[in-house]
């Protein structure tokens, strides 16, 4: 199956999992844990477009119209809550403002006791990663209201880039226009700290990069142009040896590019032979490729691994690897033709 890069996929509001949070849809059931932890607080709703509500009946009504919403695929409102404890904590939502330019806008809201937890961060970061390749936005936008500068901390957290301020952008629920800093955030700017500032092979013997830690070392077996294939790029590969001995452990590789298809399917792999695996030798081999990526100038790794894959997981938390979300495949990706259905997406800062 091919990818249409030139128009919307619209999935419909579906869930989505992070570090601490699940996304998901609202329910009816959802109406009195809403008025208590956010709807109904004028604290909450100080800056927002409607005002706070007085009774549980309107937050109902609310629900009830979002909830109708999500027979239209093309509608995208999430409820926030904590995988520990099922509390429901907030909410996030997407509205596409024209289909062929491929443009949403976003909003949040997040009950007082859940404020300054990072996860207001950590939902816009994920929701924006799924209306980027999920759905194929090209552009999302958002604003705050001057007078709620910690709204604006979030967006600049998540990645999204200040592009001006707009006189009396809108009105609040009292009736008071608010002056507002429009953010943006393009795929293209989205994905340049992925992509390496020196796209070209290092000549490895002669550069100043370290290729062996502890008592293990990476050789380099070829340099892959990425023309064989559509969707690859540049990359390098190595085998993992045991430094004494020169005993093959398994394979590494670093790849010099980035797009959707490797959002998915990660810029590193490797694979450690069975004999070898549990003993830390993913681990030590990933944290030698980081300082290869660092000399190419990447600013940021995707990594990914099968969601029940536990042990690949515990190799990207120990390099510093943070998950951003576990992932649905799309059907075009070459990992879903190989039977994969869900991925785990992990970010590694260099």
């Amino acid at each position: 199956m091919i990818r249409d890069i030139l128009h919307l996929t619209h999935t419909g509001t579906s869930d989505i999992e992070t570090e601490r949070l699940r996304l998901r849809r609202f329910v009816m059931g959802d109406a009195n844990q809403m008025f208590r932890e956010w709807a109904g607080d004028p604290n909450v709703t100080k800056y927002m477009r409607y005002s706070a509500h007085k009774s549980i009946s309107e937050t109902k009504t609310a629900l009830m119209t979002w909830i109708n919403d999500y027979l239209d695929i093309s509608k995208y409102i999430w409820a926030v809550e904590l995988k520990e404890t099922g509390e429901l904590i907030g909410s996030v939502s997407f509205g596409i403002q024209h289909e062929t330019d491929r443009i949403a806008d976003c909003g949040y809201c997040f009950g007082p006791r859940f404020w300054n937890k990072g996860y207001a961060t950590e939902v816009l970061r994920a929701a924006m990663d799924y209306m980027f390749y999920d759905v194929n936005i090209n552009r999302i936008e958002a604003c705050h209201s001057i007078n709620n500068p910690a709204s604006g901390r979030v967006m600049q957290k998540a990645g999204m880039i200040c592009e001006g301020r707009l006189r009396q952008g809108y009105m609040t629920g009292e009736g008071e226009y608010q002056d507002v800093d429009l953010y943006g955030l393009v795929k293209e700017d989205f994905e340049k700290p992925y992509r390496p500032e020196k796209p070209d092979f290092l000549d490895l013997p002669k550069s100043e990069v370290n290729l062996t830690q502890y008592n293990v070392c990476l050789d380099c077996t070829g340099y892959y142009d990425g023309s064989k294939f559509k969707h690859h790029v540049p990359a390098y590969e190595f085998n993992i040896t045991e430094k004494n001995s020169g005993t093959i452990l398994g394979e590494i590789s670093l790849r010099l590019g980035f797009g959707e298809h490797f959002y998915f399917g990660g810029q590193i792999g490797y694979s450690v032979n069975v004999e070898f695996r549990n003993m830390g030798i993913a681990t030590i081999a990933c944290g030698i490729i980081l300082d290869l990526a660092r000399a190419h100038g990447f600013r940021k790794l995707i990594v990914t691994n099968e969601y029940t894959n536990k042990a690949s997981q515990r190799v990207c938390e120990k390099n510093g690897a943070k998950l951003i979300r576990a992932a649905k495949l799309p059907k075009w990706h070459d990992l879903y033709n190989d039977g994969q259905r869900y991925v785990n997406i992990y970010e590694i800062i260099l």
